[in-house]
């Protein structure tokens, strides 16, 4: 999933779960379960791409998705708790930056990589994006009938 849609489910959690032990816990488990759903994202393709490339559009997409976050979901909860939420549902992504940038090919960021990679669902454009929107807004309406 592109970091847009881990920020916005870790922020619609952060909205929705009051208490921050099981939020944070939701948020974490977020992202390897949105993961298996086939998806499309800037990281498809890391290999080919310069690492200023890379960078520019890791950042932009992480960028958009806190802003867009904040937006619908940040204004209503506690700040630290909903910026908390976002990190720990973007976790697994960050592990692998060393391993992308720096060619650190060791544990923990070996680890992220190489579960990322065989859980990753793919799906090519726009499908993929489609298959995100759909998943995001099922799981916003989810969490606001159960919480």
């Amino acid at each position: 999933m592109t970091a847009t849609a881990h920020a916005l489910v870790g922020g619609a959690i952060a909205s929705s779960v009051s208490n921050p032990a099981l939020g944070l816990t939701l948020s974490a488990l977020s992202h390897p379960l949105l993961d298996l759903i086939p998806h499309w994202d800037f990281g498809r393709g890391w290999k080919q791409k310069s690492k200023v490339k890379l960078f520019l559009q890791a950042s932009l997409d992480l960028g958009a998705g806190v802003i867009l976050a904040y937006l619908l979901f940040g204004q209503y909860t506690n700040l630290w708790y909903f910026l908390a939420c976002i990190f720990v549902s973007e976790l697994w992504d960050f592990l692998q930056v060393p391993y992308w940038f720096f060619s650190w090919r060791f544990p923990p960021f070996s680890t992220a990589y190489h579960v990322q990679s065989t859980i990753g669902g793919r799906a090519k454009l726009p499908w993929g994006i489609f298959t995100q929107i759909a998943v995001i807004i099922g799981l916003i309406l989810a969490l606001q009938v159960f919480y």
